[in-house]
């Protein structure tokens, strides 16, 4: 795992296959309110401009099984009430190898807790749930790839190992995570 900041997959600029997506399926943006990210289909529980399907996406997916190869997940998963069901239904629509990208404020940051509808902190520990075996006998298996760390500009010329302490004793040091996940099937 990196301890960069540089947060590989932001760009809004690149296609879904230099991104690191899979050439084939689906590319879902969930959750992405008005800001969908090119080349997706965007799904939100609210009709917005750039939304494609509106639905509650904690209650399923249009989507049939092993149809999606690539899930953009900006600020959202800190919104899901139920995250091990979550998981489950996104591994259903995933095909094997298809790559969940996350962004999601770092659980000892302010961002974390400024905003009244966020329910969860979310750690790089948080993604160890969904491999398999996990501990909940939940029929998903997701393998991080990589976690880049927005810290904050005091923390960023520090060492890596240095950056790791910060971010795990210090309150505020980092701001979020970009997290990439591969759907293991």
């Amino acid at each position: 795992m990196s301890a960069g900041s540089t947060g590989g997959f932001r760009s809004s600029r690149q296609s879904t296959s230099e991104r690191g997506g899979a050439s084939h399926g689906i590319a879902l943006d969930i959750g992405c309110g008005g800001h969908k990210q090119p080349e997706t289909v965007g799904i939100d529980c609210r009709l917005l401009p750039g939304v494609d399907v509106v639905c509650d996406f904690e209650q399923g997916l249009p989507f049939r099984d092993g149809s999606v190869s690539m899930v953009h997940l900006v600020h959202v998963i800190e919104h899901i009430r139920d995250l091990l069901g979550f998981m489950v239904e996104l591994y259903r629509v995933c095909s094997g190898g298809a790559t969940i990208l996350i962004q999601t404020p770092y659980y000892t940051s302010r961002e974390a807790f400024v905003d009244p509808t966020h329910i969860r902190f979310i750690t790089e520990d948080t993604f160890k749930y969904f491999e398999s075996p996990n501990y909940y006998d939940l029929k998903c298996n997701f393998r991080t790839l990589s976690i880049d760390y927005h810290m904050r500009k005091p923390f960023k010329c520090l060492p890596a190992h240095f950056q790791k302490r910060a971010r795990r004793y210090l309150w505020n040091a980092c701001i979020q995570m970009d997290v990439r996940l591969e759907v293991m099937k």
